[in-house]
């Protein structure tokens, strides 16, 4: 016997099966957790230069585009070159990055180095103040409290020791760094296989990432390909919808709050050097660093950084921590502002939830990939509210539902009663046989006209679906 679903029936049975596969998925998913961490661990180190390779595209895509824009002006006036700007763009724009990197590190690290290996062999010194600091404010619990006062000083000896290992076992690999002898290859890794292959990946991403950028129009267009052709039309146009924003957003954010931390990072350089500080590159590319973290990033580089100045000089902590507090008032009321705006558009509420979720995630990556990427929901939800507002009838003005019920105001700004949706005059038409006969109604001619066969088998049922039926007379009764 063969049984025949309608689409209502196929469409329920549709749905059963993919909830049946997404609850199979998840309890597999979760019984086998550890095996599938390993599984997406060793996908992602297989394809680590084919992901390389998309990040310095999407990264280097806006300075390329800016490259062949201002070369096609300077190449195009008597015949076009495209495939010459292209050229030429991807390539200048591949070598500045290389360059910056290769500069930044051999501008930064010697120094980096410098100021980790002096805090190293001071540090001796600066537990001895400590351990001294620590038993002259606890000695008075020594007869009051002897298991808090002997569990305080086991719990400080336990911390030295631990320090003191890991300052053994670091200092060679940090000698062998200063002196960029070939034992930094075996120190800085696991072996020479990973120096070798992570040296690999990189530059099979820089390959990649030359090869996306000289034919990115047609990869795009195959990705949107995929996405019609596997996924339902509105999805998609939900989807480029968000990633569009996504990525416009995230990119104003990350350039603007790159360029802001830098700033910060040399005016926290100049600013400790005036005031004669300790560790002053060491703590600027800390500062620098962090400040790219929205809200936290500042008390995420100030606290270890003042912790550092209290154990190295404590009479410049507090000339520290003022300098810091002014920096930040600086940057969030000035420097901020200016680079920055508005690129957002989202609650603080939001901002903090986007890297508490990510900072648990993906750490620190997630922090700041997870901010721009909550706006762009945040603004599709926001558009996707509105209109269904709107459908009904209803303000999308936050502050009208600030009560209980919406209020819903005049222009003079008195309260009324909420508007109904907009109801459609029903359509008559005469006769041009017979004038003498009443007007008819454009419901009585319902069954002389053929309608389409969506229409046929269900019968409107509500408002919307009767005046939608009501335009489609009209269009034929026109004709």
């Amino acid at each position: 016997m063969k049984i025949r679903l309608d689409e209502k029936h196929r469409t329920v049975a549709r749905t059963a099966v993919w909830v049946f596969t997404i609850c199979l998925a998840i309890g597999i998913a979760a019984w086998r957790w550890s095996s599938l961490v390993e599984i997406i661990k060793k996908a992602l180190s297989v394809m680590a230069p084919i992901l390389l390779g998309l990040v310095f595209a999407y990264l280097l895509n806006p300075m390329q585009s800016w490259f062949e824009k201002k070369l096609l002006v300077l190449t195009g006036k008597k015949k076009p070159h495209p495939k010459l700007c292209r050229g030429l763009s991807v390539s200048l724009s591949t070598v500045i990055m290389l360059t910056a990197l290769i500069g930044l590190v051999a501008a930064i690290v010697p120094e980096l180095v410098s100021s980790i290996k002096n805090l190293i062999n001071n540090m001796p010194e600066y537990m001895t103040n400590v351990t001294n600091w620590m038993i002259e404010h606890i000695d008075s619990m020594k007869d009051d409290h002897p298991d808090l006062y002997q569990k305080l000083i086991d719990f400080w000896n336990n911390a030295q020791n631990s320090l003191t290992n890991f300052i053994t076992q670091f200092e060679p690999k940090l000698d062998n760094i200063a002196a960029g002898s070939a034992g930094f290859i075996t120190t800085i890794t696991s072996g020479a296989f990973s120096f070798v292959k992570g040296v690999g990946n990189f530059l099979f991403g820089v390959f990649f990432a030359i090869y996306l950028l000289l034919k990115k129009e047609y990869y795009l267009a195959q990705a949107r390909k995929l996405l019609y052709a596997m996924l339902p039309e509105k999805g998609v146009h939900s989807f480029l919808r968000l990633f569009s924003h996504f990525s416009a957003t995230f990119m104003n954010f990350l350039s603007g709050k790159t360029l802001d931390s830098f700033i910060i990072g040399l005016l926290c350089f100049i600013g400790m050097t005036i005031l004669q500080m300790p560790y002053i590159t060491l703590i600027s590319i800390i500062i620098g660093v962090t400040n790219i973290i929205p809200v936290f990033g500042p008390f995420i580089g100030a606290v270890p950084c003042g912790l550092l100045i209290l154990l190295s000089q404590p009479g410049k902590t507090i000339s520290f921590v003022i300098f810091i507090l002014v920096l930040q008032q600086v940057d969030g009321n000035f420097l901020g502002p200016k680079i920055l705006g508005n690129s957002l558009g989202l609650p603080m509420f939001w901002i903090l939830s986007a890297i508490v979720v990510g900072g648990g995630c993906f750490g620190f990556v997630g922090m700041v990939a997870f901010v721009p990427l909550f706006a762009a929901m945040y603004a599709l939800c926001t558009d996707f509210l509105n209109d269904r507002l709107k459908k009904k009838g209803l303000p999308s003005d936050t502050a009208n539902y600030m009560t209980n019920e919406a209020i819903f105001a005049h222009k003079d700004g008195e309260p009324a009663e909420a508007p109904l949706p907009e109801e459609k005059e029903p359509f008559v038409v005469s006769t041009e046989y017979d004038p003498d006969d009443p007007p008819v109604p454009v419901e009585a001619l319902a069954e002389q006209i053929e309608f389409p066969e969506d229409l046929t088998d269900n019968a409107p049922e509500t408002a919307e679906e009767h005046n939608n039926l009501l335009d489609i007379l009209r269009k034929k009764l026109e004709k």
